[in-house]
């Protein structure tokens, strides 16, 4: 019975670790994954479907490559960003989701219309 419990308990934690809500449109956060996805240092990718916002990838330096894929899921007012990730060695999940997450800030930071400037010359 321990061993029933214990399973229950790990796929309790690693269920929030497979699919993260965004509170943007899909349209949005898909670019910045094809935006992460897109380095070369980092993956590999194996086949993109931009219509059904999916992709398969292997990590880049992996001990152990395997076949990984990423797909966006419309929820509610956001969107979903789910992982499926072989074992690596590391963490790939995490690392895909953070640099997902920094592109996403790039983009934003981009999209920002800059302060107007403080000097007076044009007056």
């Amino acid at each position: 019975m321990s061993r029933l419990s214990l399973l229950s308990l790990f796929l309790a934690l690693a269920a929030p670790a497979v699919a993260k809500p965004y509170p943007l449109p899909c349209s949005d956060l898909w670019n910045a994954v094809t935006d992460t996805l897109g380095n070369p240092g980092n993956y590999t990718i194996v086949a993109i479907d931009n219509e059904h916002m999916k992709a398969s990838f292997i990590v880049v330096g992996s001990l152990y490559p395997a076949g990984n894929s990423v797909f966006l899921k419309a929820k509610g007012d956001g969107c979903e960003l789910e992982t499926r990730m072989g074992f690596t060695g590391n963490d790939d999940g995490f690392a895909l989701r953070s640099r997902v997450n920094r592109a996403l800030a790039k983009r934003k930071a981009a999209n920002l219309p800059t302060p107007a400037s403080s000097d007076r010359a044009g007056e």
